[in-house]
């Protein structure tokens, strides 16, 4: 007979709420536990850790209070990992290879490298001081602490005989097959990058642009996927007026070209993350009048060598080579 061994996880806030609402109505340990789903050492365990001395009356428990104790006890600073010349040599040389923390500490756990969690890099990173050792400059965002997203809408032109996402086959939404592209435009001075992303292994296309008229668009989608036109089965992009010719494309390599609803960028989540990545290298006061293709190429190329937590921390290249499928010349 195999035993299994219970999984272990931390109470959520909600059931810190739900502790605090019981124990004020006079309920017991046992109840508590039972009415939660834990064991009750759990739940005596969380009132003796989390409750506030101070209060009257004394051990009275408040669960967001209990919360605010837990999540300071949850995130310390790294200690004795980050004094490892080894760990230390290894984060600033992949780093300086573009990666990023999150690539770093799961490709090392992979191949059981010493290495710091995730937040412990950007830890370590942030607390060294910016006159000795600053290397903000290789983190996507080149920032110290995280910020918000915010969300502007913009209005859009609606672009003739457009075929709706919601048209689609369901193969691509499940992202079982490769082929299937998104398709969208990052602006720089002095012109635009085509971006074009393959969903399922996140294999990019960059392409300079001049500008971002419908005719340039054309030429370049055509010259840079006709030749892989076999292997390519959609392609979707925003609603932007330089794809007003999405049916002369469609005509000339056969490609079906379908459209995402207006405001909704997370229906193409895909490239939407790739656009981000790639400013990392291309800041929109970056000028494309010198910037050279080779440039633009050999990003393209790092981005497609990178491990990716998507697939598991396999590359793009590496994962189309496994499946036979190949983007490149």
């Amino acid at each position: 007979m195999l035993l299994m061994t219970p999984k272990f996880s931390h109470l959520s806030q909600e059931q810190r709420y739900q502790i605090e609402t019981l124990k004020n109505t006079n309920h017991s340990i046992s109840e508590i536990a039972r009415f939660i789903g834990v064991n009750k050492s759990t739940v005596s365990r969380e009132l003796k850790r989390n409750s506030i001395n101070s209060l009257r009356p004394l051990d009275k428990y408040k669960a967001r209070q209990a919360q605010n104790f837990y999540n300071k006890r949850a995130y310390k600073k790294p200690k004795t990992k980050s004094i490892d010349s080894k760990i230390v040599r290894r984060i600033k040389w992949l780093l300086k290879a573009r990666w990023s923390p999150e690539q770093i500490a799961m490709t090392c756990k992979q191949r059981n490298i010493p290495m710091l969690s995730i937040e412990g890099i950007y830890l370590w990173i942030y607390e060294q001081p910016r006159d000795v050792l600053d290397l903000t400059n290789y983190l996507r965002r080149h920032h110290r602490k995280r910020r918000k997203r915010r969300l502007t809408n913009q209005p859009r032109t609606i672009i003739k005989n457009r075929i709706s996402i919601h048209d689609r086959p369901k193969e691509v939404e499940e992202q079982k097959r490769f082929g299937d592209f998104e398709i969208d435009l990052v602006k720089c001075q002095n012109g635009y990058l085509l971006t074009i992303t393959e969903r399922k292994s996140l294999f990019n296309f960059i392409v300079k642009l001049p500008n971002k008229e419908a005719i340039t668009i054309q030429e370049a989608v055509i010259k840079t996927l006709n030749p892989f036109k076999n292997q390519i089965m959609t392609i979707t992009s925003d609603n932007g007026t330089e794809f007003a010719y999405h049916q002369e494309i469609t005509k000339q390599i056969g490609i079906p070209w379908y459209f995402a609803d207006p405001y909704k960028s997370q229906q193409r989540g895909c490239n939407e993350n790739q656009n981000g990545l790639i400013r990392q290298f291309f800041k929109r006061d970056t000028d494309l009048n010198s910037t050279t293709n080779l440039e633009i190429e050999l990003v393209q190329n790092m981005m497609n060598r990178r491990p990716r937590k998507k697939n598991q921390f396999v590359s793009p290249n590496k994962l189309l080579r496994l499946h036979g499928v190949a983007f490149a010349a």
